[in-house]
């Protein structure tokens, strides 16, 4: 049964965005990008919320594929891939400008049950906090990678936020970075 992969940076205080969404605090480097590309050839659907899909159909499908770059790479590995749009206000996604890409509007916890029975390899969820949090407390993530980057905002958009019942994970592994962040890396026991 394929699994539903969240990677996603935060702050040490728990947010994926400050308050107005900015996410300027993030810093990858080399090492963080060869390892979302290592990421990325486990996977063949990318799911994405509005924000995100609205955000990465303005780069990556226009992103030089031909670099002999980790980042030419992730191009190459994002654009290759299905993507699943999770969205209640757009009335369609750009077939023309992002290959491989289809629109759903209603019943999340449905859709991902009907793609995990499907074969094929993992599925990777990257989006923003309302549509992470809605996966999590539908429990669709099998597996959290939570990238921690050392700095604290006071305020922000958190992604556990109105969970019904307590979620005990297991701890698969913690990576630091050059840069000073730490991967996380947690899956539902």
């Amino acid at each position: 049964m394929r699994k539903v992969i969240l990677q996603i940076d935060m702050t040490l205080d728990g947010f994926v965005g400050a308050p107005d969404g900015d996410t300027s605090w993030v810093t990858a480097d080399e090492e963080m990008n060869a390892e979302a590309s290592d990421l990325l050839t486990s996977v063949d659907t990318i799911l994405l919320g509005r924000v995100a899909y609205q955000s990465f159909v303005t780069y990556w499908p226009f992103a030089d594929t031909t670099a002999p770059t980790t980042i030419s790479k992730i191009t190459r590995q994002l654009n290759e891939a299905t993507k699943i749009v999770f969205s209640k206000t757009l009335e369609k996604v750009e077939w023309g400008t992002w290959n491989n890409a289809r629109l759903v509007q209603a019943n999340i916890p449905e859709e991902i049950a009907r793609l995990k029975e499907q074969s094929g390899k993992n599925l990777l969820l990257y989006a923003g906090a309302d549509i992470v949090s809605t996966f999590i407390r539908s429990d669709l993530i099998d597996d959290y990678r939570l990238r921690i980057h050392p700095v604290a905002l006071g305020a922000g958009k958190p992604i556990f936020q109105r969970i019904e019942n307590q979620m005990n994970l297991k701890r698969v592994r913690a990576k630091p970075y050059q840069n000073g962040a730490v991967l996380l890396e947690y899956q539902r026991p």
